[in-house]
């Protein structure tokens, strides 16, 4: 039976000072105007309480409740959403159980960066690439968001460079340090609506061969074209290298839990193969929005991205050298008719993608003998059209179809003959249907039916030893969905039910060596309730100190409802890697003079590692606590001191584990304990400064 930890509602402090003029202006703004907020999901631009969509949002402000270093603990906060870091710059990101299929990296969850899309044509979201100042807030719609956005069945996240309307001009360095060889250096310039932003981190990690280094510069614009046109434009270059350190099984963590994968008789370790990822990306792309007339507005949205990619691995030398091109074309009718209002999208995405593939022999960390040579080409086409209508001023019904087609051609030049195969997924028409009832102008009923489809991922359908798996089918499910919302001056929340059947659910396993590969699972049933509250204990600005406390939690069930692995049935059986059971707490405190601190709490079940259901993680409960100190020296200079602390406690603690691992290596240990320190400095001023 799960306790609730009602006590733990003490758990997240957030101390604030009034650091001057427009630094006030812009953390001044209290959680609860909710109005302010402008939700995009399913490009409905409305606010929380008229969405027919299920949003989770992390603002600026949310994420300073957490070190500078990454997202992680701050997405962590939102139910139905994880984020995982096995070790220093492995990222993991799940929207609803999207974890089973994702060894590494980002996968079943479509990502856009300022309306451009940053999810590759073959489902890959280069997000380790990213430092962490190069985002400012983040959308994250949950559950399948195919009828508007495409291949997905776990959500969308729409990430941003910039806090709305915040044009201030600036130019800002922040550094912070941290235990095991932590160091970031962070530089921004700001000039009205361009920036700039340099970011540098690097550390030596908590396990042996866990070490990571990352430069990164992004660039960002807004300008008007001519008196109805605005261009955006984003470009990033990113040069990533991380070690990779392996799973461990229970006797080694048992005995130090330090230790990356050990060499075997017949399988060399993470250290003798020198295991590690070297990733160069850059992307370039813009978004041209063009207001027609007062009720037509269209956008289009394109974009080019570069990839250099090596992965010495235990069992081989991958080379990958990538590049993709795509865009997104949308025409939007904004109109009344009588007391009803109408909101009509309609559009394309395109994308395709190359990649050319080369393995070697890996010896100690060079490549050696040729394994294989390979071409993967991708390309994807979604149409799709909604209609979104109010009416009574209370009541909003959306309806949204996309036809969706997906393409790889892939061709051997290596180990002869010559090979040249095709995989196509065609004709997918993927639904939408949601409905939003306002009651008491600030309650809220939401339900919505939605369809979702996953078509395998590059490095699905093409696995790290090489080959061409085309006989991986795509994922297909179906989501219903209810839930109330309420807003007000003291209490916010949302409490969400949902329902989501899969078919061919896709997952991983590995071999001896280590090496991945996937297969189609039957079906799985998913079962969730989420929930959030908020209540602002102290809300008036002139006291000393304004209080806010707050939870937010998930209670699952997933489990497999067909699916046989050779003569073992395991239908019935949890799907592994979902806790049952996970909460966040807090508490915020703001007050006068500049001072802040953040406290927060988090609970976390445990859960299966395999899909037999034979072994388990143990549970944890972990503290954060973040305290700064913000000051304007007068009109134009400004500083912030921070330090954060955290500390697990837990049997057995990792970032992600290695799921139906081969040699029961499922555990990539994290640290228990943890501190980091940082100072800002910073010089502003108006655009009309003399």
């Amino acid at each position: 039976m799960h306790k609730f930890y009602l006590p733990s509602l003490l758990i997240s402090l957030t101390v604030f000072i009034n650091p001057g003029k427009s630094l006030a202006q812009s953390d001044s703004l209290k959680a609860r105007d909710l109005q302010e907020i402008t939700i995009n999901a399913f490009e409905s631009k409305t606010n929380p309480l008229t969405t027919t969509a299920t949003v989770g949002l992390l603002s600026s402000r949310t994420l300073n409740r957490f070190s500078a270093t990454t997202w992680t603990n701050a997405v962590n906060t939102l139910p139905g959403v994880r984020m995982e870091e096995r070790s220093p710059g492995s990222y993991r990101f799940s929207v609803r159980g999207s974890l089973i299929r994702s060894p590494f990296g980002v996968r079943n969850v479509k990502f856009y960066w300022n309306g451009i899309p940053f999810t590759d044509a073959s489902g890959n979201t280069p997000l380790n690439s990213l430092d962490y100042g190069a985002v400012q807030s983040m959308e994250i719609i949950k559950g399948p968001g195919s009828s508007l956005y495409g291949a997905g069945t776990g959500g969308v996240v729409l990430l941003q460079s910039h806090a709305e309307n915040d044009f201030q001009n600036r130019a800002e360095q922040s550094v912070s340090l941290g235990k095991y060889g932590f160091q970031s250096r962070n530089s921004t310039l700001q000039i009205g609506d361009i920036s700039i932003q340099y970011g540098h981190s690097e550390q030596d990690g908590y396990r042996d061969h866990s070490a990571m280094k990352r430069d990164a510069i992004r660039f960002a614009s807004t300008s008007k074209i001519g008196e109805k046109g605005t261009l955006s434009l984003l470009g990033m270059y990113s040069d990533l290298y991380y070690q990779t350190p392996g799973g461990i099984n229970i006797a080694q963590y048992q005995k130090d839990p330090k230790l990356a994968r050990q060499s075997t008789a017949t399988v060399p370790g993470s250290e003798a193969q020198q295991a590690a990822i070297y990733t160069k990306l850059a992307m370039l792309g813009g978004n041209y929005v063009l207001q027609l007339s007062d009720s037509w507005t269209q956008s289009s949205a394109l974009y080019a991205t570069f990839t250099d990619f090596a992965n010495p691995f235990i069992s081989n030398y991958e080379k990958r050298d990538e590049n993709g091109i795509g865009g997104r074309n949308i025409w939007q009718n904004r109109s009344q008719i009588g007391n009803v209002k109408t909101n009509w999208t309609s559009g394309f995405e395109w994308q395709y993608g190359k990649s050319a593939q080369r393995n070697y022999d890996n010896i100690g960390g060079r490549p050696d003998k040729q394994q294989t040579v390979e071409d993967i080409r991708t390309s994807n086409l979604s149409v799709f059209s909604q209609l979104e209508a109010v009416l009574l001023t209370d009541l909003t019904l959306s309806a949204g179809v996309s036809y969706n087609t997906f393409k790889y051609k892939y061709e051997r030049f290596f180990a002869l003959p010559y090979s040249k195969e095709q995989r196509t997924f065609d004709g997918i028409f993927i639904p939408r249907f949601a409905a939003n009832k306002v009651i008491a102008k600030n309650w809220a009923v939401t339900a919505s039916y939605s369809g979702g489809f996953s078509p395998p991922t590059l490095q699905e359908v093409r696995p790290s030893a090489g080959g061409f798996r085309k006989d991986l089918e795509a994922e297909r499910g179906t989501n219903v969905e209810v839930g109330i919302r309420r807003t007000g001056k003291r209490i916010t929340g949302e409490i969400s039910a949902y329902h989501f059947g899969l078919k061919e659910t896709i997952v991983r396993r590995t071999n001896e060596a280590g090496a991945e590969y996937f297969i189609n699972a039957g079906k799985t049933k998913q079962k969730g309730l989420e929930w959030t509250i908020a209540y602002e204990i102290l809300s008036d600005p002139r006291l000393p100190v304004m209080l806010k406390i707050w939870n937010a939690g998930t209670y699952t069930r997933y489990t497999f409802d067909d699916f046989k692995q050779a003569d073992v049935d395991l239908s019935g059986k949890l799907i592994p890697g979902i806790p049952r059971f996970s909460q966040n707490t807090g508490l915020d405190a703001l007050f006068k003079y500049g001072l802040s601190a953040y406290v927060t709490y988090q609970h976390g079940d445990s859960f299966y590692l395999n899909d037999a259901n034979t072994v388990k993680n143990t549970a944890y409960n972990q503290w954060i606590a973040r305290i700064s100190w913000k000051k304007s020296w007068g009109q134009h200079f400004y500083s912030e001191l921070s330090a954060s602390a955290e500390k697990v406690n837990a049997g057995i603690y990792s970032l992600g584990y290695d799921l139906n691992a081969f040699g029961n290596r499922y555990y990539n240990a994290a640290p228990k304990n943890n501190v980091w320190a940082g100072v800002k400095v910073g010089w502003e001023w108006q655009k009309n400064s003399k």
